[in-house]
């Protein structure tokens, strides 16, 4: 299928408001267009649960693509057991905690009914169109690794060494690192027209969610 936008949502954080702001804008079409969220609907932001309940019900669409962060992940590793999970309340896990048990007290289940969908979300996405390939994964890739291998920890974590030194042929979109840290401005950047970084700071006094679509380059924001 040739789709007429891939569009890309950089990390919610809980604001709900904001991320329906932007996505009211964009005018999603599923028949049309891929949309791809990157990961990191949890902590830091006010209103976790509507953001939850929002992605999960938009989840059974074909052309809607739901990826795991790095937030995500520590929620399930403090569950679970795993590397992350005692970080997790530090990160904004102590709000989405409190808002998880209030859910789970005017619905039981809830708790377990979210854990099965995080748990359920992929690390990455790869599609191709009109001969370029594009890579979505919460954070990014680790330069020099083939994309079909790249390490969990690296798709959810890293940083610098990614959108520094990655000059693959795929164009990679990804959130995970606030944009307002690179160059001071609360939109998406494009780097060496190979990165796409969408993430432009959803929890920050001046920031915004954003919505790229990664072909034409345009993109959508929440109203200031």
């Amino acid at each position: 299928m040739t789709y007429r936008r891939i569009l890309a949502i950089g990390d919610i954080h809980g604001h709900f408001e904001k991320f329906h702001s932007a996505y009211a804008k964009m005018h999603f079409e599923p028949a049309d267009d891929l949309l791809v969220f990157l990961g990191d609907y949890i902590d830091r932001g006010p209103s976790v649960r509507r953001t939850l309940e929002f992605v999960m019900k938009l989840a059974v669409e074909k052309t809607v693509v739901l990826l795991r962060g790095n937030h995500e992940q520590m929620m399930l590793d403090y569950f679970f057991g795993g590397a992350t999970g005692e970080s997790w309340l530090m990160n904004g896990g102590k709000e989405t905690m409190a808002e998880l048990l209030a859910w789970e007290k005017e619905s039981p289940g809830a708790v377990a009914r979210v854990l099965a969908f995080l748990r359920g979300l992929p690390l990455s996405h790869s599609i191709e169109q009109d001969g370029q390939r594009y890579f979505f994964a919460h954070a990014g890739v680790r330069p020099g690794i083939a994309l079909e291998k790249q390490r969990a920890e690296d798709l959810l974590w890293i940083r610098e060494e990614f959108y520094r030194h990655y000059a693959g042929d795929a164009i990679v979109v990804a959130g995970h690192t606030p944009t307002l840290f690179l160059d001071a401005k609360a939109k998406p950047l494009f780097i060496n027209k190979h990165i796409i970084l969408v993430d432009t700071g959803s929890y920050f006094p001046d920031g915004h969610i954003s919505i790229v679509d990664v072909l034409s380059r345009r993109f959508w924001q929440n109203a200031a």
